[in-house]
């Protein structure tokens, strides 16, 4: 993490941050970790990820506190004349206006990409939806689900009977946000080499196909989807009393694996003896495997492969990861406390200025909460 003492990199830039859910307001909330000044402005019914999952206090949820801290909000209703001016006024003044309407509805509301860049001729504009702008998707909504099963994620994660199943966490969501965030530091990094104003129309399909591409490729050379793992044998096991990753993509891994599960027959096999034998051999290969590592307590064995150097990870849940001595090591989480809730784990963002207690960046915006400032500060008040 970088020291307390280095300058965040966004120090001064100025965002109004129209998006909802969580791909537009993640991305949103990674500019404001690292120093951007972000107004979220959200409609007279809120945000709809406040009321998304489980609840963490009044008006937000888990998925809204991970997607917005750092920033102030304020209600705007733009189907008025004065909602609207607020979202002029605050535009007049930033550095990036970010939306996530569907295509052509921001233009209909007199915030397209020419009215807004009448007010800040260098303004960086970023829409975020489900198809993008133009084709024949582009008018169709979008979720989560539907960008999983779109994209081919799903079928690239079959349930046992070999159906397409969903992956359990907003994958395209955040990956887009990540996107996003990279494609809109880009654009700033060009503004400020070359002036002039940039339009970012990033798309959750197109995040998704460039996050897959690996498979894409990968299917056109082989259309079989490949069955288990592709580098036996690689994969989760049971112990006595957990299960642990173990990660064998190297010879001298699988030997390792073999001398500390005491195999030492499986590993002079010559069924064995490479990674397209294991693939040919897998019904072979698992079983004592299987068998030898179900006999081990998982600290034990962890304690065993770090010893011999064989990459893997005892299965965590989310409170085990967030506390893993290690991730305390190297400051990977900051505790803080919200009202009414127990100490929460906010990950610092690689790169960016580690929280500290009561940090600004580290604040979630209560609905219109900060309304009377804002309106202030743009003489509206």
């Amino acid at each position: 993490m970088i020291g307390s003492d280095a300058t965040p990199a966004f120090e001064g830039l100025r965002i109004v941050d129209l998006t909802q859910g969580l791909a537009g307001p993640f991305c949103a909330m990674l500019m404001a970790q690292n120093g951007a000044e972000v107004v979220k402005v959200e409609p007279p019914e809120g945000d709809w990820s406040r009321s998304l999952g489980v609840p963490a206090g009044p008006n937000r949820s888990a998925a809204f506190v991970a997607c917005n801290r750092g920033k102030r909000a304020i209600v705007a209703d733009l189907k008025t004349e004065e909602g609207l001016n607020i979202v002029r006024k605050l535009v007049a003044q930033a550095d990036v206006f970010m939306e996530s309407n569907r295509a052509g509805v921001a233009s209909r509301l007199g915030l397209g990409y020419e009215e807004m860049t009448a007010l800040r001729d260098d303004l960086v504009y970023l829409s975020i939806t489900g198809f993008g702008q133009e084709g024949s998707y582009a008018s169709r909504p979008a979720t989560d689900a539907v960008l999983q099963a779109f994209s081919g994620l799903m079928m690239s994660n079959p349930d046992k009977d070999g159906a397409p199943k969903r992956v359990e966490f907003p994958v395209p969501d955040y990956i887009t946000g990540l996107v996003a965030y990279q494609t809109l530091v880009t654009a700033l990094f060009g503004r400020a080499m070359h002036g002039g104003s940039r339009r970012l129309d990033i798309s959750l399909m197109q995040a998704m196909l460039l996050f897959q591409q690996q498979g894409l490729i990968a299917r056109e050379i082989d259309p079989t989807p490949p069955q288990g793992s592709p580098v036996p044998p690689t994969g989760t096991y049971a112990t006595s009393d957990g299960y642990i990753n173990i990660s064998v993509v190297r010879e001298k891994f699988f030997q390792g694996l073999c001398e500390v599960l005491a195999l030492p027959d499986v590993g002079a096999d010559p069924r064995f003896g490479s990674i397209e034998d294991r693939r040919t051999h897998v019904d072979a290969l698992l079983p004592p495997i299987i068998e030898a590592v179900r006999g081990w307590g998982v600290e034990k064995l962890s304690a065993a492969l770090v010893a011999a150097d064989v990459p893997h990870a005892i299965v965590n849940d989310y409170p085990q990861a967030a506390r893993d001595p290690h991730v305390a090591e190297v400051d990977g989480v900051a505790w803080q406390t919200l009202a009414g809730l127990p100490e929460l784990p906010f990950v610092n963002v690689p790169g960016s200025v580690s929280l500290s207690a009561d940090d600004p960046r580290a604040r979630i915006p209560d609905f219109d909460g900060d309304r009377a400032e804002i309106l202030n500060e743009l003489s509206l008040g």
